[in-house]
């Protein structure tokens, strides 16, 4: 039997296991039948919360994609995390550094439901010059290469709500450089971008942290703010120096155990 609480931070919906005051240990292939909407609980992301890996660390956090893989980050998922710990008893109500695959990342809880995360400016990175000419070839022009912890492909369109998000995420996928890169699209308006993700591992998602993160970065330099609205809700995110910090919702959605199989 496996203990877990299904939660989500703005719409991106996760299972919570924590390895803390038991352990707690899946395969694959259990992460697979877990992650079926049909027949097993469904989740964008599977979370798990560990003893910290360096002392400086309060815990050390690991992302499972439905098809089994590992993602570096999910910066939803950290303020899911946080929520969990601060309500089970399991942190002091404070800020919590957290180590990831990736990077670490700070996290801080405020008066309400919403969940703080400040982290480190993204990176920006030239694509190689055969996967520049092919994403040309399919008609995106303008478009940046992004590192939040993870890597993004944000892809600058007007026509958000029509483009064929996942077509273009399937062609790209075939290519190793694409494998395990997230794809947005996004649209600005004033001091807002709406955005449409698909997950490498996941496939398109109400929301995404890090793609939120990604695309805010190089569209907030000269605003002190942005709000990022993709269909499960919005965020807040505004720079702060050398740094963003993003703020967003850690909801609970139910508790239960899933019989292993």
């Amino acid at each position: 039997m496996l203990k877990f609480k299904k939660m989500h931070g703005n719409g991106n919906d996760f299972i919570v296991i924590e390895n803390l005051t038991r352990t707690q240990h899946l395969t694959k292939s259990q992460i697979i039948k877990i992650g079926d909407r049909k027949k097993g609980l469904g989740f964008d992301q599977l979370l798990t919360i560990n003893p910290p890996k360096k002392p400086d660390h309060d815990f050390y956090i690991r992302f499972f994609n439905t098809d089994g893989s590992e993602a570096s980050m999910c910066m939803n998922g950290v303020r899911s995390v946080g929520a969990f710990l601060w309500d089970a008893g399991l942190a002091p109500r404070k800020s919590l550094l957290l180590g990831t695959k990736s990077k670490p990342i700070l996290i801080e809880p405020t008066k309400t439901k919403k969940v703080k995360v400040l982290l480190e400016q993204p990176i920006e990175f030239e694509l190689p010059k055969a996967e520049s000419s092919f994403l040309e070839k399919h008609g995106v022009k303008h478009y940046k290469l992004i590192n939040a912890g993870n890597r993004h492909l944000v892809i600058a369109t007007k026509k958000i709500s029509s483009f064929d998000l996942d077509g273009l995420s399937l062609k790209l996928r075939k290519r190793l450089f694409f494998k395990d890169v997230n794809i947005s699209l996004f649209n600005k308006k004033d001091k807002a971008l709406e955005l449409r993700t698909n997950e490498a591992g996941a496939g398109e998602t109400l929301s995404c942290g890090s793609a939120s993160a990604a695309a805010a970065s190089f569209n907030i330099k000269h605003l002190g703010s942005l709000k990022i609205i993709s269909a499960g809700g919005e965020l807040s995110i505004r720079r702060i120096n050398d740094k963003l910090e993003m703020v967003g919702p850690a909801e609970f959605i139910c508790e239960g155990v899933w019989q292993r199989n």
